[in-house]
């Protein structure tokens, strides 16, 4: 009868150390799938970000090449108050468009800037001077440029 034990004893023991083994083994597969799975869900997010980062400074790229080649701002002559006259025709044809591509890629602070422009775009309000309206714009618009030149300035 001892040895019959023994035997029991031995398998049991066996059964107890491989389970224990498996349990041990499981724990680390997980862990080790969990991790690889963190790390590639955060290098497809990094790309993810560098992707439209990349997109959102050709979209800056292109606006600043416009606005480089082609004069939108320029001081009025017959003003004794130094207004600003602001190429509005040029703008909805050729600027407008470039920003109204990709607005979704572009920061918060220059979408503001580019749906105030688009109010005084296709709003007409007669109650403004015409000289007061286009100044408006003007420096809107500048400040649009500055608000995209700071972008840049930002670490990337």
């Amino acid at each position: 009868m001892n040895t019959a034990w023994i035997g029991v004893i031995g398998a049991l023991g066996g059964s107890a150390l491989t389970f224990l083994g498996n349990m041990i083994n499981n724990r680390y597969l997980l862990r080790k799938d969990r991790e690889t799975r963190e790390w590639e869900e955060k290098k497809s997010q990094d790309e993810r970000e560098a992707r439209l980062k990349a997109d959102k400074f050709k979209v800056y790229n292109a606006v600043l090449k416009e606005d480089g080649e082609h004069e939108y701002v320029r001081e009025s002559e017959s003003s004794e108050l130094k207004l600003k006259i602001f190429d509005k025709v040029r703008y909805v044809n050729n600027m407008r468009p470039i920003l109204m591509s990709d607005l979704h890629l572009l920061s918060r602070d220059v979408f503001l800037f580019v749906r105030k422009m688009d109010s005084y775009t296709y709003d007409d309000l007669n109650y403004i001077e015409p000289d007061e309206w286009s100044n408006e714009m003007a420096n809107d618009y500048i400040k649009l440029i500055a608000e995209i030149e700071r972008e840049y300035q930002m670490p990337l």
